[in-house]
């Protein structure tokens, strides 16, 4: 009986977990232009593609902590139904569009591989955040006729890196090569790169400081419950609703 209770508790976690993962996969972009359409035509496709790549993605992050890789089969079902996502997203927008969805499945696909461990590596804890972090918030900005803009990546500095940290810290709770204390020194150099990043927006008056002072109680909060916790779906609910609050108050 509690062995079920604990199962259907990390059942909802994990939900929990994937829409508020989802959530913070575009909620810049739509604060940083909620004046704006654009982006709106395929914000659902957008969000039921995450939903589905978080879900496979935190199930397989789970299954990896145990030494045990997502089957083939299961697997397939999830490509497929990206693909028809992605091919509705090109019909929609540009191809450019599908190539870059296309690169994030490669992603996805190298974190259930049995040879190369990716999900213990710095390469997977960049390349996510890079993903979650900028990419998909410059899809929903950028608008017809779909050219790029590298200065589209200067107002996502923020999301990338608070979404690198708490990929470092998580990473530090599922790793299968016990790297604990590797991915907790990086979650220690994002932490610092933040606070450099707020304080020289601070100091150039980019910054409203009553959002500096939330976020430094919102991190010490975080930071105090995910060393003295020790019930790991918690921990990682709680990372993400604060990777979420930070993100709404320094975009709104």
């Amino acid at each position: 009986m509690i062995k079920k209770q604990i199962l259907w508790q990390n059942i909802a976690l994990t939900l929990i977990i994937v829409v508020i993962q989802t959530i913070i996969s575009i909620l810049p972009s739509i604060l940083f232009l909620r004046n704006s359409s654009q982006g709106a035509s395929v914000l659902t496709f957008m969000v039921i593609y995450l939903l589905i790549s978080d879900f496979f993605q935190l199930v397989g992050q789970s299954s990896y902590k145990k030494g045990k890789f997502m089957s083939i089969p299961i697997y397939g079902i999830k490509i497929i139904i990206s693909v028809i996502l992605i091919l509705l997203i090109i019909k929609q927008t540009a191809l450019q569009f599908g190539l870059i969805l296309l690169a994030y499945e490669l992603f996805q696909l190298l974190t259930f591989s049995k040879q190369f461990f990716y999900m213990d590596s710095v390469l997977y804890s960049l390349t996510n955040a890079f993903f979650k972090g900028i990419v998909f918030n410059q899809l929903l900005t950028i608008q017809y006729p779909y050219n790029y803009d590298f200065e589209l990546i200067q107002p996502f500095i923020f999301s990338f890196l608070i979404i690198l940290l708490i990929t470092v810290l998580t990473q530090g709770m599922y790793t299968f090569l016990k790297r604990h204390v590797k991915f907790f020194i990086l979650g220690i150099v994002s932490l610092i790169a933040i606070y450099f990043l707020l304080i020289h927006q601070l100091i150039g008056n980019q910054l409203n400081i009553a959002k500096f002072i939330i976020f430094i109680i919102l991190n010490i909060g975080t930071l105090y419950f995910f060393l003295t916790s020790d019930h790991t779906k918690r921990k990682e609910v709680v990372l993400n609703l604060f990777a979420l609050i930070s993100l709404y108050i320094y975009y709104i």
